[in-house]
């Protein structure tokens, strides 16, 4: 792990936008709060983490780990896979 000119920018702009999104979004899931909070830092720690990542096969793994958060929710489960195959496949 290492932080260069570009992934410092990166870890910058992550560590100022989740609160950001944590915030905009705290209004619809009030009543999941503890797991989506849990799931933003979650992902905010992985997406600091790839930044960070100076090893291609590390930052390959971490890269694809970044959208497991997105399937936590019980009832949301099966619309979070099918953005998440389409996320992954407009990527790729």
């Amino acid at each position: 792990m290492g932080i260069d000119g570009l992934s410092l920018f990166f870890v910058i702009l992550t560590t100022f936008l989740i609160p950001i999104c944590i915030s905009v979004g705290w209004s619809g899931m009030r009543s999941f709060g503890k797991e989506y909070i849990t799931a933003f830092l979650i992902r905010e720690f992985l997406m600091i983490a790839v930044s960070c990542m100076l090893d291609p096969l590390l930052f390959y793994v971490l890269s694809e780990s970044v959208p497991i958060p997105m399937l936590c929710g019980d009832e949301h489960l099966l619309f979070a896979g099918i953005k998440l195959f389409l996320c992954r496949g407009l990527v790729q």
